[in-house]
């Protein structure tokens, strides 16, 4: 499988809020392989963009990591950095909050977690 892979790319896709571009990045019950096309796909749209232009929604909601995944996931969210203008993720979960943190200490960036998408895309887009 490619990071094109038809399945991932339907997980990234732009969507309009407040009449704002927002990137969702749709991880929600992920198995491992396809989280690891996902994180590829999103960053081969991110990294497309302006610099400090992107915003992104991460949902990873009864998604499954292993070692491999989180060091893809470290690694990809360090290189968007220059991209994202602002990130919100939403469905942290028991032992994924420890991921969480670990991928926010190892990209040196602050993504908020919000209990919902509505709530994370509302803060996304203000000013």
């Amino acid at each position: 499988m490619s990071p094109d892979h038809p399945a991932a790319a339907a997980r990234v896709r732009f969507i309009e809020h407040r009449d704002q571009q927002v990137l969702l990045i749709d991880y929600s019950n992920c198995d491992v392989a396809m989280l690891k096309l996902v994180v590829e796909e999103g960053h081969r749209i991110i990294s497309r963009q302006l610099p400090n232009s992107v915003l992104t929604l991460n949902d990873v909601s009864g998604t499954s990591f292993d070692q491999e995944s989180v060091a893809v996931l470290k690694s990809r969210v360090a290189a968007n950095a220059p991209y994202v203008r602002r990130a919100a993720v939403t469905g942290i979960s028991g032992l994924q909050a420890l991921i969480y943190e670990g991928v926010q200490a190892f990209s040196n960036r602050r993504i908020p977690l919000f209990p919902s998408r509505d709530e994370a895309v509302n803060w996304l887009v203000q000013d």
